[in-house]
């Protein structure tokens, strides 16, 4: 019988796991990338344009573009798209990183035990209603006719 403690695979599971579990608290630990990562893994191509989460979520582009930035130091998303404007190439489309979808399922089943789903969907649900109504009153008020 193999001593456990010896056993290197052990070693490499539990270092793994240790991983898992840092990766997991740092997404926790914003509210923001949570659903960021939640967003994404719920769209039809596992992506969306930086924007569109900014807006979806209602925080800032730059915020949005910095919790992505933090999500791609822990290799859950990568940049999918850029579009240029003058000489710079901008990071358009963001999505889960493919490769590591495994790694991303593990960390939503950690995030789900420790913040309910139906909460973060409560929470999704409303942004997205509170972005529907902008989208509703920024139409109406264009198509408004000026008198005078």
């Amino acid at each position: 019988m193999v001593n456990e403690t010896k056993n290197p695979q052990n070693y490499v599971s539990k270092i793994d796991e240790i991983e898992l579990n840092l990766t997991a608290g740092a997404v926790c630990a914003n509210f923001n990338r949570v659903c960021i990562l939640y967003l994404l893994h719920k769209s039809p191509k596992k992506e969306m344009q930086a924007e569109k989460i900014a807006s979806m979520l209602g925080i800032s582009h730059r915020t949005t573009l910095y919790h992505l930035d933090v999500l791609k130091d822990y290799e859950l998303v990568e940049v999918r798209e850029f579009r240029k404007r003058g000489e710079k190439l901008l990071r358009s489309v963001w999505g889960l990183k493919s490769e590591n979808y495994d790694k991303i399922r593990k960390i939503l089943c950690k995030i789900n035990k420790i913040i309910d789903k139906k909460e973060i969907e409560s929470v999704l649900k409303f942004c997205m209603a509170n972005e529907l109504n902008k989208k509703c009153r920024k139409t109406s008020s264009s198509n408004k006719i000026r008198v005078g």
